[in-house]
């Protein structure tokens, strides 16, 4: 295990499963005592035991970022299981794909209110934790990561919800980098590209019509210069970093994380 992060707490949302558990994982390795949540609470527990298992301290907290009081009990539970909160990564998101002449609102809603609602959600209500008091501030930078994504960067066809949310991600980081700065709280995002592994950019999932079909999955990898897929771990690492005193002074900045290739083009 490392010590970077010894005697901090993060809460990482979406954290069961995907790039949201290879985060919880690492900062867990790297010394952080880990808030696990997931809309899953079967699927957040187990996380926990796999954080565990590999040496680290970590306990679920599972609830929708949709959920005010889900929000409050998954802050309220940074509190009562290490003290209190230092690392807020808001990972969770979820896709409704559709090209936009034929987008319900009800899909529109679903994933901007997941991805985007959720991410000010919990920054807001994370805030006061955060910052400290007058009388007693926090000794050190607190750090905040937004999963973004390139797509919220370059837009893609089929995908305008998803897109739109991450595009606000990006705007909320950089905003509140300003509001947040002169309380030495950073708020940084990580646009990750193409990422294998996870559960809708895996191979197409008969039973469950998830995921990409193998050959444009292939299609992808052949144009990524850096001449891989990227991966969950590569994704954790940045997050890693940004959540490290080796990011004090670096705010309102995102990551593009695409092994090069900028844009992935699923149609």
């Amino acid at each position: 295990m490392g010590n970077a992060l010894e005697g901090r707490v993060a809460l990482v949302t979406g954290a069961g499963r995907g790039i949201g558990l290879a985060v919880a994982a690492r900062l867990a390795r790297d010394g952080a005592a880990v808030v696990v949540n997931d809309v899953d609470a079967d699927v957040a527990s187990e996380a926990v035991e796999t954080i565990a298992a590999a040496g680290g301290r970590a306990v679920a907290a599972p609830g929708s970022v949709v959920n005010l009081d889900d929000v409050a009990a998954m802050l309220g539970g940074a509190v009562e299981s290490f003290g209190g909160l230092d690392i807020l990564v808001n990972n969770a998101g979820i896709t409704a794909d559709a090209m936009a002449h034929n987008m319900t609102d009800e899909q529109w809603d679903l994933v901007c209110d997941v991805a985007l609602k959720g991410t000010f959600n919990l920054c807001r209500a994370a805030f006061p934790m955060l910052r400290g008091s007058r009388d007693n501030p926090p000794a050190h930078h607190r750090k905040v990561v937004n999963m973004a994504s390139i797509n919220g960067i370059y837009g893609i066809a089929g995908n305008v919800n998803y897109s739109a949310a991450k595009g606000g991600v990006i705007a909320l980081t950089k905003s509140l980098a300003r509001e947040w700065a002169r309380h030495r709280i950073n708020v940084n995002a990580a646009a990750p590209g193409y990422i294998a592994g996870t559960r809708l950019t895996g191979a197409r999932d008969d039973d469950t019509g998830l995921g990409i079909p193998q050959e444009i999955i292939e299609r992808i990898e052949a144009q990524i210069p850096i001449g891989r897929a990227g991966t969950p771990e590569d994704v954790a690492g940045a997050v890693a970093w940004l959540a490290s005193p080796d990011s004090d002074y670096a705010t309102g900045q995102v990551i593009e994380l695409h092994g090069g290739r900028e844009m992935v083009e699923l149609l």
